[in-house]
């Protein structure tokens, strides 16, 4: 019998069947964690023989008080776990602990008056020892996080190859550039008497109100991202729990946009965030774990472990929150469960079963075999999380996508954190505003609030905001205005100042490249998130000699003005998954612009590369690389061979060489045969000898400079 499903017979919360195994020494590590049944038995007789004394002390002791079952729990902090864990062996034989029998079966402390006075004596010698061995011992480090294996050793000054063996002692399979959690970091350093603080990486601060604070704490959804490689089955595994159809709407098997729905299993609500699949969409997935509290991460078994997937595994780690592996496609007949299992070992996800933290399911999106345990899963690892929200004051969210819409004018997808968002409410959004006018659900409803970790979209906005802005709510719409445009004059400083930064190097660059081209670029795109991964891969695009200059970037259909300015700028228009506009298509037939619209972004990335190459005339060009000095000459069954010292440079055996005789050239060809000490070689540096034989020339003599070349292409 599974752990939750015990805890379920017995009435109990999964924490409370934990934390009464953890005083029997029974280990519970995952609510599917397999007990058997003596466990089970000793489990059930511990829970009656408490309930027993209990009844007992009550009636025989009225005047005693009755004493919870549950250890008060006490918050420590980080520093303090750290000292009381060292003190178990540097003070074991000093600080005395008496337990009684009964007592060490339960694993609670006396309470009695007697010793009361022995007890106080010993918080004083063990606060006492706690200081001294602070002063002495541990050593603070702030760590920014999240943080490679690689700069996690430097940081704390460790041997990278020692670490990565510690690593692998406890279980983890990592190399020096996966990302390492906040808490195998912490004990990690503890054993080398380091205590570490987590640094948040600065961000940008933009101008927001605050208002005064009330406190109500209440249990709040799970928020589900669904992460793996094209065409492993993440949409058609949405598709089955939310019963709905995406795929047939999909172009080129990847998911376009991401969308934000909710569930509802076992009187529980889930919420799932539809984020891309595709390797181009690496930063909106990254945006997607923030806002992230479990990651269910699709695998086919047919298929395996893919590049998608092992990004989708970094950026989940970095963000600190819990895997669940779905394995997809177990009906088809070449599936090798136990091969994916042992990919994910590779990658630090081992299996419970195995003895790991991490649940894996086994599903079939398609057939929808075992989706009702996944979601079981699910909630499960969430009552773990205990899951809370604030849901009074200033209400709060996050933009998970925004587009421009015909009819409705902007719009952006919400996913509220924090309060209740209510119809009518002011809010701001970095550098723009609004009052919202009407609030829809998945399904297209109108709602009229939203309480914590519920998608909605709003309609009511200035303009399309950025996907992963935050959306603060305000007193009233001139609040909101005055507080965007602050934003805006923040913004438009930062990035002046981000100019002068790399005006000196854009200099440099224009006298060291002077053939470099321009290529400007006028991108257009259906909405904010793909715009923003188009965006990123051409930033990241490494062409000879090509600089891309984005010249406007923006979402919606290609207009009148977007034609003038690729005109006026010598620009190619790129658009994705959008149309041209009448008037606008007139105007690029009249003046012959290039405008290219595309709805799979691998057609408009390799289009791009094709316009590029187009537009550049490799030039082939010689580059001296050294010299060398006759010294010797020997003849050979086919020739001469010139015996030589590089004063210069290199000589390569693909070498073009020139041989000049007093300053003169008297023969240019190429590098026969490249030896030293007998042995051939493809190059000798300057400083060394060498035997070369030139092609097709033996009129060598002593004392003849030989000057090698090799051709390159700018």
């Amino acid at each position: 019998m599974k752990a939750h499903e015990l805890s379920k017979i017995l009435e109990l919360q999964f924490k409370e069947l934990k934390e009464i195994a953890s005083n029997l020494s029974i280990s519970i590590n995952s609510p599917n964690q397999k007990l058997t049944d003596e466990q089970i038995s000793l489990i059930e007789e511990f829970i009656n023989k408490t309930k027993n004394k209990n009844e007992t002390k009550v009636n025989e002791s009225p005047s005693i008080k009755e004493v919870s079952i549950k250890e008060p729990s006490i918050k420590k902090t980080t520093e303090t776990e750290l000292i009381d864990t060292k003190l178990e062996v540097i003070d074991k034989e000093s600080i005395d602990k008496k337990f009684d029998e009964k007592e060490k079966v339960t694993g609670f402390r006396s309470f009695q008056e007697t010793k009361s006075v022995e007890k106080d004596q010993d918080i004083v010698k063990k606060e006492e020892i706690k200081v001294g061995y602070l002063e002495e011992s541990i050593k603070e480090v702030e760590v920014e996080f999240p943080i490679t294996v690689e700069k996690f050793a430097n940081t704390l000054n460790i041997n990278l190859t020692e670490l990565i063996q510690k690593l692998l002692s406890k279980g983890h399979i990592l190399n020096k550039n996966s990302f390492i959690d906040f808490s195998l970091a912490e004990e990690i350093a503890f054993e080398y008497n380091i205590l570490i603080k987590s640094k948040e990486k600065e961000k940008k601060s933009f101008v927001s109100l605050e208002l005064e604070e009330q406190e109500i704490w209440v249990s709040r959804p799970p928020v589900v991202t669904v992460m793996g490689h094209v065409d492993h089955g993440k949409t058609t595994l949405l598709d089955t729990i939310r019963k709905t159809n995406v795929v047939s709407k999909e172009a080129g098997g990847i998911t376009q946009h991401i969308g934000a729905y909710q569930v509802e299993y076992n009187s529980k609500k889930i919420t799932f965030i539809d984020t891309p699949g595709h390797e181009a969409f690496t930063s909106l997935r990254a945006r997607g774990a923030k806002v992230t509290d479990i990651v269910i991460l699709v695998v086919a078994a047919d298929d395996g472990v893919m590049p998608q997937t092992i990004e989708a595994i970094n950026h989940a780690k970095a963000a600190g929150v819990p895997i669940i592996v779905a394995i997809n496609k177990i009906d088809k007949p070449n599936a090798n469960v136990d091969r994916v299992k042992n990919q994910l070992v590779t990658y630090g996800l081992i299996p419970e079963e195995w003895g790991g933290h991490t649940p894996v399911v086994e599903i079939s999106a398609k057939t929808g075999k075992n989706i009702d345990y996944l979601l079981e899963v699910i909630l499960l690892v969430a009552e773990l999380m205990d899951l809370k929200a604030n849901i009074a004051g200033n209400p709060e969210g996050v933009v998970i996508e925004s587009k421009l819409d015909k009819n409705k004018g902007p719009i952006a997808t919400i996913l509220v954190q924090k309060g209740i968002l209510k119809t009518g409410m002011s809010f701001v959004i970095g550098k723009t505003w609004g009052k919202i006018r009407a609030m829809y659900n998945e399904r297209g409803q109108i709602v009229k609030e939203a309480t914590p970790s519920t998608p909605v979209e709003i309609i009511g906005i200035s303009q399309v905001p950025e996907a992963g802005e935050k959306l603060i709510v305000v007193e009233n719409e001139k609040i909101a205005k005055n507080l965007a445009l602050e934003n805006q004059k923040l913004e438009e400083i930062s990035k002046k100042q981000s100019k002068k930064v790399f005006s000196i190097n854009d200099i440099l660059a224009k006298f060291s490249s002077e053939e470099t081209q321009n290529f400007n670029i006028i991108l257009k795109a259906d909405t904010q998130g793909s715009l923003e991964a188009i965006k990123s891969i051409i930033e990241r695009m490494n062409i000879e000699n090509i600089r891309f200059n984005i010249l406007h970037a923006a979402v919606g259909n290609i207009v009148d003005s977007d034609v003038l300015l690729a005109k006026a700028s010598n620009a190619v228009i790129l658009g994705f998954n959008i149309k041209v506009e009448a008037t606008a298509k007139k105007l690029i037939e009249k003046e012959g612009i290039q405008c290219y619209i595309h709805n799979i972004i691998y057609e408009l990335i390799d289009n791009l590369k094709k316009l590029v190459e187009g537009a550049i005339k490799p030039e082939e060009i010689e580059i001296e690389i050294g010299q060398a000095q006759v010294k010797q000459v020997f003849k050979v069954k086919n020739g001469k061979v010139a015996g030589c010292y590089v004063i210069n440079g290199k000589i390569t055996r693909d070498s073009k060489v020139i041989i000049e005789r007093n300053n003169e050239k008297v023969f240019e060809g190429y590098v026969e045969s490249l030896r030293r000490f007998q042995e051939d070689v493809k190059e000798v540096n300057q400083g060394y000898e060498c035997g070369i034989k030139i092609k097709d020339f033996n009129d060598i003599l002593v004392g003849d400079i030989i000057r090698a070349f090799v051709k390159q292409y700018q």
